[in-house]
């Protein structure tokens, strides 16, 4: 789309074809037709204008689109073009291909987690998805029996935070945030912001290799994300700066232990964001899940613009899935509606396991659980990282719970994998745009002697 020039309705374009070029079949869109819709000839920029059209309901479910080979006559581009498109927007989970049918637009629906879901099941050893070892987590039992006994069960609470949570949270903020709640982990924050920011086709700058469970995010807001590549620092400024261009609304990453890429930012990659960043119109959303368990420096862009910064952090990694709470704190105005929208649904974590975090994060002994399982998850992942390396592997990142490899046939080295019971995710449900089937992500927080076997499989599949 061309900035300030209207775009016609496509059911003006279709009358407008009609006579030009007939319909074959009343529910197949004629390529003819649908080129004159198309500005923007790139991949990128055919499958976002697409998205936009289904997303109106201007291209209504069960419409069939051209073929690949029609459109591109149309548009005057190669068909690798027009398939690319089509690709980005099956993976946005809008479309329908097969042999037999072509392409048939499903509708925008909900999303509802797609990528995160298309994760694989279960098997002898999954490493698809980063869950924390049983074995390093601290005892829970303990602080949640304190917790019963020091809450006052007559009452009802006051406010969402519990003031002995945010009188331990209050010093190891990285900055002074206008305000501050707490919420069911870091992905129900991280919606609840989408919630009160976001607007249908809004532009949202994500790492080129970011959690599934955030571009399901973007997605599900019916947002477009416009992906930024990241080195071993976070975000590189001249990507940033290019990303910018695109006038987005919030700006999407993660600080430390990045999931799948293992980038943490550092304090000067933090210093040449800001300038860049600085009097713009967009919320900055930090999102560092593994905080107590990274071994990198805790650097914020909020420690110079607060004004503009949200931090999101929470402990299901490190302290156990089952608390479930996680911590929002930064622009009063966004905090406040989503503290206001907490009181109305009432939808807001238990005073309970509150109060059982703040005793975890003041005991010592949990504190000493912390710090072994820290070095542990180091040590697995740097094993994993050794054998890729002895076999001509280059995963990315400097610290996290997973590992980011690129292989050239990772299809073939999954199933290989999944043959003898280990499962490792694709890296399809990781990348905003493109298939990300030239990559792989492998956990590396549970114990186990894989490391060679897995490494040997995928060196062969990238050597082809």
């Amino acid at each position: 789309m061309i900035a300030g020039v209207p775009q016609p309705r496509i059911t003006d374009q279709l009358h407008r074809a009609a006579d030009a070029v007939p319909a074959r079949r009343p529910d197949r869109l004629h390529a003819s037709a649908l080129a004159l819709m198309l500005t923007d000839r790139s991949a990128r920029g055919i499958a976002d204008r697409l998205g936009h059209l289904i997303y109106s309901g201007e291209l209504g479910q069960g419409l069939h689109l051209p073929t690949v080979r029609a459109l591109a006559a149309a548009l005057h581009v190669g068909p690798t073009t027009i398939a690319s498109a089509l690709a980005q927007l099956r993976q946005r989970g809008l479309i329908h291909s097969d042999r037999r049918h072509g392409s048939v637009v499903r509708g925008p629906g909900r999303l509802a987690g797609r990528r995160y879901a298309s994760l694989p099941a279960r098997v002898r050893l999954d490493l698809s998805t980063a869950f924390p070892d049983p074995a390093l987590l601290p005892d829970l039992a303990g602080p949640m029996a304190e917790a019963v006994l020091g809450t006052h069960w007559r009452s009802y609470p006051d406010d969402t935070v519990d003031p002995h949570l945010a009188a331990v949270l209050d010093p190891s903020w990285p900055f002074e945030a206008e305000d501050f709640t707490v919420t069911s982990g870091a992905h129900d924050a991280v919606h609840r912001i989408a919630d009160v920011l976001l607007h249908p086709y809004d532009r949202v700058v994500v790492e080129e290799v970011a959690a599934a469970s955030l571009l399901d995010i973007v997605e599900d807001h019916r947002a477009q994300a416009t992906p930024v590549v990241c080195d071993d620092e976070g975000p590189l400024p001249e990507a940033l700066e290019l990303a910018l261009t695109t006038r987005p609304r919030m700006l999407l990453f993660q600080s430390r232990m990045a999931s799948p890429h293992g980038h943490a930012l550092s304090r000067r990659r933090a210093q040449a964001l800001v300038p860049m960043l600085a009097d713009r119109d967009i919320v900055i959303v930090e999102q560092d899940t593994a905080h107590e368990l990274a071994p990198t420096p805790d650097v914020s862009l909020g420690e110079y613009l607060p004004a503009q910064t949200l931090l999101v952090r929470s402990w299901n990694k490190s302290h156990g899935p089952h608390l479930r709470v996680g911590a929002l704190a930064g622009i009063r105005r966004v905090v406040s509606r989503v503290r206001a929208r907490q009181k109305a649904t009432g939808s807001w974590p238990s005073v309970l396991t509150q109060r059982a975090l703040a005793q975890m994060l003041a005991d010592p002994q949990a504190q000493a659980a912390i710090r072994l399982a820290r070095t542990r998850y180091r040590q697995r992942r740097r094993r994993m990282v050794r054998a890729l390396h002895e076999h001509g592997l280059a995963p990315t990142g400097v610290a996290g719970l997973s590992v980011w490899v690129h292989v050239r046939d990772a299809p073939t080295a999954i199933r290989s994998l999944a043959a003898d019971g280990i499962g490792i995710a694709s890296g399809t449900p990781f990348v905003a745009y493109g298939d990300g089937r030239s990559h792989v992500r492998i956990a590396t927080t549970l114990h186990h002697d894989q490391h060679t076997h897995i490494a040997r499989i995928l060196g062969e599949a990238h050597r082809g």
